[in-house]
Parts: C-alpha cells; sequence; structure tokens
C-alpha cells in the first residue's frame, strides 16, 4: 500500500471545492524531468532554486574532475525527486489547500475513493458530491428540480 497526502481546498462559504492527494516520497516524474516538473506545477521559486544549483554544479566543471560533477548532479536530482512530492504539497497549502491527513491506498484512484468514502460515511455537511462525478453531480441536480416541477 502506498501513503498519499489528502489536500482539501474550500470555497468562501466553506464547502469542499477540489481534494488532491499527493503521493509520499519519490516522484520518478521529477527525477527524470526535474526542471519541467517545477515549470508544470508552477513553483516558480522553487524553479528558480533547481536552475541556480544546477548552473552552480555546471560552473564546477573548471575546478573538480568530471567524475565528482557527475556524481554530484546525479545525487542532486535524488534529493530533488526525493523531496519534490513535499515542496508540491507546501506549494498547495500556500495556494489556500488545507492538509487533513494521511491515506493508504493501493494507487491514487483507490486511495481518492477510500478518501471520499470516509468523508461521506462522516456526514460531513460540507461534502459536495461534484467533486467526484461532476456529469454526474449535474444529472442529479435535473433530476431533484425535475421532481420539484412535477410536485408543485
Amino acid at each position: 500500500m502506498k501513503i498519499y497526502n489528502a489536500l482539501i481546498k474550500k470555497n468562501k462559504e466553506g464547502k469542499i471545492e477540489d481534494v488532491i492527494l499527493l503521493k509520499e516520497g519519490f516522484s520518478f516524474f521529477a527525477f527524470l524531468f526535474s526542471v519541467l516538473w517545477f515549470l508544470y506545477h508552477k513553483m516558480w521559486s522553487e524553479f528558480l532554486a533547481i536552475l541556480l544549483v544546477n548552473f552552480l554544479i555546471a560552473y564546477m566543471e573548471n575546478f573538480s574532475p568530471a567524475i565528482d560533477k557527475i556524481l554530484l548532479e546525479i545525487s542532486f536530482i535524488f534529493l530533488v525527486a526525493l523531496n519534490a512530492n513535499y515542496w508540491l504539497c507546501e506549494h498547495l497549502k500556500k495556494k489556500d489547500y488545507n492538509f487533513v491527513g494521511l491515506v493508504f491506498g493501493r494507487d491514487q484512484i483507490h486511495a481518492k475513493l477510500r478518501f471520499l468514502k470516509n468523508l461521506k460515511a462522516d456526514s460531513n455537511p460540507e461534502f459536495d458530491y461534484s467533486i467526484t462525478n461532476p456529469k454526474l453531480h449535474r444529472k442529479m441536480l435535473k433530476l431533484q428540480k425535475s421532481k420539484t416541477q412535477v410536485v408543485a
């Protein structure tokens, strides 16, 4: 089982607007595309910091053997991949997302379903079904409106 951080964003009325689950630990895509990964997630300050460190490592070429530079680059990319999901979680907290806990699951979809099931089971008045399936939610609203029109 994998561990995911559960983050919830609420609207002005306090209702749940969005649910995001972020995997704990190593990010394979951040390992492969470190600088581009930060651009994709619009993490500008982290992007600039990674870029600056990459330039410093490239500048070290004049002062150290090539093998040291290669080992330093690999270890730096590995450290970025280990911390990327944590930095993304912190970035989302700045964007009005609240950390609500950890969720276990086989994959992200299974974990999200477990999280939403537990959220619904708590009979949370803030629970909005549109986060589970927006199309189904719209159909349910249309059915409810048509039933109220027939009764009236």
